[in-house]
């Protein structure tokens, strides 16, 4: 399962303006609401974005939704220009995993502005790798996992890419950075992938065209037009272009085609399909939790999310696999 829980320190004004009040109280409304979401569906591997620091040290890091469960988080850090929150308020993303079935193996904690800082040596740090990607404070998470009743070896990724749209060469480099990584720390040619999240960004994205293993040029993409990140680094090869290590499919890309995706984000005045999961091609797919009805979303009553049944402006996107 990934699922954006919509941090209670983000319900911005303007955005959640017409939500009924009881429906945001995040103590006595949200927070049980979200807990009894999360166990209803019992998954073995459950990601985790907006996860409040605070929340999660006092109620979800250990025996989490059971005693079963082992759990892995990273914590965003607080931008040096900002000074909204406390530590423990700010949110990071966090990996759940029944030990019952899956020994973790190895764990590895990655912030994209500072893995181009500690390897600054590699990069001309111009004006835009300082402001728009070293100055944003994403994180993603990596675990491997021993799978106790198959015997095989998984990588799972999760992250919550940076959420502007005026952002999205940022998205772009920041899922670079997130591939590099996982092919160094993946040691087994056989290993199977699972990389999910919030992506904040929708089926026509440069985001998952790269994940779905088209090649992105950052001298010709509209995206990349008027920005200087340079060629012959670690993230953009000699000849401009950005690709994809690895041979990966999204398993929700066949249900909006055939119109059975609307959204996985729904507020007010917007919704779009922002986060996915994506498979390595030794997984097959057994079962997607699909759409919310679309009879429910179009009454009067329902006029973005949460509301009275969704804890969260995101739902949870939950997968059954096996392997072909």
């Amino acid at each position: 399962m990934t699922y954006n829980l919509l941090s209670r320190h983000y319900i911005w004004k303007g955005v959640y303006d017409k939500v009924d009040k009881k429906h945001l109280d995040w103590e006595n409304y949200r927070f049980p609401l979200i807990n009894k979401t999360i166990k209803q569906f019992g998954s073995d591997i459950m990601c985790f974005q907006e996860m409040e620091y605070y929340i999660y040290k006092t109620f979800w890091c250990k025996q989490f939704p059971t005693n079963k469960y082992q759990s892995f988080y990273i914590q965003k850090h607080c931008p040096s220009n900002i000074n909204i929150f406390s530590n423990d308020k700010l949110d990071g993303v966090g990996i759940f995993v029944n030990t019952e079935r899956f020994d973790v193996l190895d764990e590895l904690k990655i912030n994209f502005g500072k893995e181009i800082v500690n390897h600054r040596s590699k990069y001309k740090l111009t004006t835009d790798w300082i402001q728009r990607v070293i100055a944003r404070n994403t994180v993603a998470l990596i675990l491997k996992l021993y799978d106790k009743q198959t015997g095989r070896i998984y990588y799972i990724s999760n992250t919550h890419l940076y959420w502007s749209p005026k952002y999205n060469d940022v998205k772009v480099l920041q899922t670079k950075i997130l591939l590099n990584k996982l092919q160094h720390f993946k040691t087994e040619n056989n290993a199977s992938i699972i990389l999910l999240g919030d992506l904040n960004s929708n089926f026509d994205s440069n985001v998952i065209n790269l994940l779905n293993g088209e090649s992105i040029d950052t001298i010709s993409s509209p995206e990349f037009k008027y920005r200087r990140y340079g060629i012959n680094n670690p993230l953009i090869d000699k000849n401009g272009i950005i690709t994809n290590p690895f041979k990966l499919h999204n398993v929700y890309q066949q249900l909006p085609s055939s119109n059975n995706l609307s959204f996985t984000s729904f507020v007010t005045r917007f919704s779009d399909v922002l986060d996915h999961v994506f498979v390595s091609d030794d997984i097959l797919v057994e079962k997607l939790l699909g759409e919310v009805d679309p009879a429910y979303c179009n009454r009067r009553d329902v006029d973005g999310f949460p509301n009275s049944q969704f804890p969260s402006d995101h739902i949870p996107l939950v997968v059954e696999i096996s392997h072909k």
